[in-house]
């Protein structure tokens, strides 16, 4: 059964906002992250005593819970949503 064009241009329409909306999220977790964990635009590690030089284990540890676990969320989150839609459109097209 071939879909009917007013269900693909409602689909269309609905991956149009799901990916919208994912990519906002990203985008918002940037800005929330720059905002929370940077001073003049760059990053300063949490926990770590003015005057004192942070051990590398305390940058690895502070960079993944500052920033790279919650931008990994967002993107993953985004690309599963943007992979969902490839694979709805790429059926429909059969």
């Amino acid at each position: 059964m071939t879909p009917q064009p007013d269900n693909d241009r409602y689909l269309d329409q609905l991956h149009r906002d799901e990916i919208t909306v994912a990519m906002n999220w990203v985008i918002r977790t940037c800005q929330d992250i720059v905002r929370e964990w940077s001073h003049r635009s760059f990053w300063t590690p949490t926990g770590i005593p003015t005057g004192t030089t942070p051990t590398t284990d305390h940058l690895i540890h502070s960079a993944r819970t500052d920033v790279l676990n919650k931008l990994r969320h967002q993107i993953d989150g985004a690309e599963a949503i943007i992979t969902n839609a490839e694979h709805e459109r790429a059926k429909r097209q059969q």
